[in-house]
Order: structure tokens, then C-alpha cells, then sequence
């Protein structure tokens, strides 16, 4: 809303010279008026959310230290699982190996990882050991202290297509310190499993860690964990 106020120009003397008189709308700033509550209430409520997703970061760390106890039998026993992950690499050559992790289809969907790490740092680089059908990595995120998403690289795979595989370096351009990222890869794009042995995340003083608990869209080995698997064939464990 507003309002129409009267305005006199003048040139000259008091007693002669030229005068412009004009009427123009004047806004109404009452809107913009807040009261004390309602701020008080805003920031309460800025508080709560505040508090409610760094319970929610400190729960979901409690619940990836448990987890993690239970990870070495797990990677001992389900091929291709996403156990295969966690720690240093160690798959000793290219190709179709049960120690490294590989999507539940060949080319089915889109997939992605997202990985936990120990400490929260900030990064330089994430190295990524493809161990058979590498190159279809095509970008990376990191989660912030809150949980908030954000992109920190979009591009080709480092390590390309039908080169049996690699270690894909790639670098993380943020200021953001994190413990968890997540990477996209799109497996349609390269034919056969793209099977991934390690993760490690890289900082600014160039010290490595390990991930220490991952999840995945899909993983060959999640429906085979009560099974020895050799690919094309299954043993029922009882």
C-alpha cells in the first residue's frame, strides 16, 4: 500500500524565483514492522532445527561406530558387498575381484556411494581405486557438519574408459571440512560391473584416510550374504 505526499521544488530567492510543486506515492513501511515476539520466535525456531540436525549428525555417527564393529566378518564373507570398501585397498590385481565392491547389475541404473570416514577434515583430493570397467565416475559431493549436500566436482573420470583400472584422483574444491561424501557413477554409461576396491580421502596436510563405513545404491553382494558366490553359480551356506 501506499500513500500520495506533496513536494515543492524551488529555485530563486524567498521573495522570487521559479517553484515546481508535484504530488508522488509514498510506500507504506508498515510491513516491514516485526514485532519482538515474532523475532524472538524466529530465532527459537532457527535454534531447534539447529540442534535437531546436530543430534541427528551425532546419532547417525553412533550408529556407523556400530556398524563398523561388525565390518570385519562382514567383509570376510559377502563377495562384492559394499564391505569390500572399508580400509586401505586390497585387491592385488585388475579385473573381476570378490574383494572389491561392484553394483547388483552390470548396467542397470545410476548408482552412487557414499562414504564415512573417521576424522572431519578439509579436503584436497578423494582417490578412487577402480578395480575392473573403470570411468564412470562423473561427480562427487561432501555433507557439511549439518548434513546439507553440497557438489564439489562434475567431470570425466580420471581414470578411463577400457583401461582394465586405476586410481582416480580427484579434487575436492571446497572450504568446507567434512567426514562424508558421496559419488555418483554412472554405470549404464560403461559396460560390466564397475567394480570399486577402496576410497580414501585426502587433506590439505596430503594425510590419507580410509572409509570406515559406506552405504550404496545397490551391491552384487547384498543378495548373496548367507552365499560362497562364484559369478553365474551359488553355494547356499547353512
Amino acid at each position: 500500500m501506499s500513500r500520495w505526499r506533496r513536494f515543492r521544488f524551488h529555485i530563486g530567492s524567498p521573495w522570487a524565483g521559479f517553484s515546481l510543486r508535484f504530488v508522488l506515492p509514498v510506500p507504506a513501511w508498515s510491513w516491514l514492522q516485526i514485532r519482538i515476539s515474532t523475532l524472538l520466535l524466529l530465532v527459537l525456531l532457527a535454534c531447534v532445527v539447529f540442534a535437531w540436525r546436530r543430534d541427528r549428525s551425532q546419532l547417525e555417527d553412533e550408529i556407523v561406530a556400530l556398524k563398523v564393529e561388525l565390518a570385519p566378518a562382514q567383509k570376510q564373507r559377502v563377495a562384492w558387498g559394499i564391505e569390500q570398501l572399508f580400509g586401505p585397498p586390497d585387491t592385488k590385481r585388475f579385473g573381476d575381484q570378490r574383494t572389491a565392491w561392484a553394483p547388483q547389475t552390470q548396467d542397470g541404473q545410476q548408482e552412487w556411494i557414499v562414504a564415512h570416514f573417521e576424522s572431519e577434515v578439509t579436503p584436497k583430493e578423494l582417490h578412487i581405486h577402480e578395480t575392473f570397467n573403470p570411468g564412470a565416475v562423473t561427480k562427487v559431493s561432501i555433507f557439511t557438519a549439518l548434513g546439507n549436500e553440497v557438489v564439489v566436482w562434475q567431470g570425466n573420470d580420471p581414470t578411463p574408459v577400457g583401461s582394465g583400472g586405476g586410481v582416480s584422483k580427484i579434487p575436492l574444491n571446497t572450504i568446507w571440512p567434512t567426514k562424508k561424501l558421496k559419488i555418483y557413477i554412472d554405470s549404464p554409461a560403461v559396460a560390466g560391473w564397475n567394480e570399486i576396491d577402496a576410497i580414501g580421502l585426502v587433506d590439505q596436510n596430503d594425510q590419507t584416510q580410509w572409509t570406515r563405513f559406506a552405504e550404496a545404491s545397490s551391491s552384487y553382494g547384498e543378495s548373496n550374504a548367507n552365499r560362497v558366490v562364484i559369478r553365474g553359480m551359488q553355494l547356499d551356506v547353512f
